[in-house]
């Protein structure tokens, strides 16, 4: 076995499973693995001004590649930094492997400098989180990690390398490929006898819906979700923040569910009479979990990789854990042997397209709403979807005016919908989509922030142009935090305390850290210049002025989410 320097090991290790990029801040603890990527093309490392937009650019990569990455972060506060960004990747299911440079093991236990429990710190919100304890572990703790990433449902891991093992230290290794140490092929079935059931429901079904989650955007399942749809004239509807598991544009596509989606589809929801949950453990956000969008009456068909999910937040009919893929195969196999030429239902069908078309109306309605002194944030969304190429990634961050985006922007295409996953972290938008940027760089991407959130990580913007990361950050700016402010309007005798903001010309910030800004007031200049934006393949912020929008602004109660 060939002799290596410790933190060599860590680089090839990341190598063998495809890691491109990683990210983090570099400290004292790292430097023995951070310097074994200088002048390599290979692997780079990206570093941030902050590790919070990290971990977040890490999340963003992960999940518009749907590939590995890595944070590294050295010991303390630094590694500590990560954890709001490593809980977002925890939500929504990335693959992200963090590896802390601890301090030595002489200062752990002894409250030493920036010693601190990070293993536990972490162990809430990762798959795994594990300190290794000799210097010859590194290259298997990190197998360990992998497969425990990269298994069922994806999600971040941490492992905490004490400094002392990485500094002047060599080992024997080899590198191994991954599938020698993991199964690198991972399509569940379902059991049989589930699927049996669920095709006999599905057949007899009136009013079939088919809920599609993230499990068929991890499993690469559109296609099937699609054909299962049309084979049986199910409505479409895609489960909370992920509207783009399904093609928008389809005959049978009702609208985005939950508190910030459609009411239309809230009723489609309620009037099926079978829901095919595929690859979705029923957020709260798509039925605020409560009888009030599924009826009691609905019999659900629920599939998840996790077996855990199955029947946790509704009663199931018939519960199936397995791959969203390989279980959507197994119906269309079974339900095409009884129906080659597919089941017609007609009365349905005008149902769905019934309830779509109310819902693209009153949007359209909307292009009539005031632009003066400001416009209302409505009036953003038709221009972005002129604007928009089909392929192009989109980044929401938490908050009310970017919450508008569910309902009104459309999406055709598996991994071009990023958001904060049920986290509901404010700021993580602009950094999400510096990742999604440089986890398909053949793909154009913006990300869409208020102002409040935006200048939670504003600094990144300087990353943006160290590294020539093309994203195009729009920003609407309404003054304040929008859902907050409405909130202490309606239940707090508007008594307004930290919800107005004083904020900077943000073309002019994004000018003073070197990328291009431009600032829009008007909806019909909205659409030029996010085209402009985009065609320059540059670093580039977008600002338009918008109202506040309240009383509406505030969050439908059970939905979750704030600002």
């Amino acid at each position: 076995m060939p002799t290596m320097k410790a933190g060599q090991a860590v680089i090839e290790a990341l190598r063998a499973e495809g890691v491109e990029y990683t990210f983090g801040i570099v400290g004292t603890t790292t430097n023995s693995i951070v310097t074994e990527m200088y002048g390599r093309t290979d692997i780079k490392f990206v570093d941030s001004r902050h590790e919070e937009g990290a971990a977040f650019m890490a999340y963003g990569y992960a999940r518009a590649s749907g590939k590995p990455t890595a944070c590294i972060t050295t010991s303390g506060p630094g590694t500590i930094n990560l954890a709001t960004g490593v809980a977002l990747a925890w939500k929504g299911r990335a693959p992200v492997l963090v590896i802390a440079g601890d301090v030595a093991r002489d200062y752990i236990h002894r409250d030493g400098a920036q010693a601190f429990d990070l293993v536990d710190i972490f162990r809430p919100f990762t798959k795994l989180s594990r300190q290794v304890n000799k210097t010859e572990r590194i290259v298997e703790t990190m197998h360990d990690a992998f497969r425990m990433a990269l298994s069922g449902k994806p999600g971040p891991v941490l492992i905490d390398i004490p400094r002392d093992l990485l500094d002047d230290q060599s080992l024997d290794t080899d590198i191994a490929a991954p599938a020698a140490y993991r199964a690198t092929e991972q399509r569940l079935p379902g059991d049989s006898q589930a699927i049996e059931r669920a095709v006999r429901l599905l057949a007899q079904a009136k009013r079939p819906l088919l809920l599609a989650g993230g499990g068929v955007v991890d499993a690469g399942a559109t296609e099937d979700a699609v054909a299962l749809a049309e084979l049986l004239d199910m409505a479409l509807v895609p489960s909370y923040g992920h509207n783009d598991a399904v093609p928008n544009s389809h005959r049978l596509f009702v609208g985005a569910a939950g508190g910030r989606g459609a009411g239309e589809t809230a009723q489609a929801i309620h009037s099926a009479d079978v829901v095919l949950a595929l690859g979705t453990r029923i957020n709260q956000s798509t039925t605020h979990w409560n009888w009030s969008v599924i009826n009691p009456q609905t019999q659900i068909i629920q599939v998840d990789i996790d077996a855990q999910e199955v029947g946790r937040n509704y009663p199931v009919a018939v519960g199936i854990a397995g791959d969203a893929k390989a279980v959507a195969q197994q119906l269309l196999g079974n339900l095409r042997a009884q129906f080659p030429s597919g089941r017609p239902n007609a009365e349905w069908r005008k149902q769905i397209e019934t309830l779509a078309g109310q819902r693209r109306a009153r949007i359209a309605a909307e292009q009539t709403l005031p632009a003066e002194p400001y416009m209302m944030p409505q009036r953003v969304y038709p221009e972005l979807n002129k604007a928009l190429p089909k392929d192009c990634m989109v980044t929401l961050d938490a908050g009310v005016a970017g919450g508008l985006a569910y309902d009104r922007l459309q999406f055709e295409l598996p991994r071009t919908f990023f958001n904060y996953a049920g986290h509901g972290g404010l700021g993580m938008g602009y950094c999400v989509g510096l990742g999604t940027q440089l986890g398909r760089p053949d793909r154009p991407a913006i990300s869409i922030q208020g102002d409040g959130g935006f200048m939670y990580t504003a600094s990144e913007i300087n990353t943006a142009v160290r590294w020539g990361i093309p994203l195009v950050g729009i920003v609407l700016n309404n003054r304040c935090h929008g859902a907050e402010k409405a909130q202490q309007q309606r239940h707090f005798g508007a008594k307004y305390i930290g919800v107005d903001l004083l904020n900077p010309r943000f073309d002019k910030l994004a000018e003073v850290y070197g990328a291009t800004g431009y600032y829009v007031t008007r909806p019909d200049e909205i659409a030029d210049a996010v085209t402009t934006a985009l065609a320059a393949r540059k670093p580039a912020i977008v600002e338009i002025a918008v109202e506040e929008y309240f009383p509406q602004a505030a969050p439908t109660p059970g939905a979750g989410g704030g600002h």
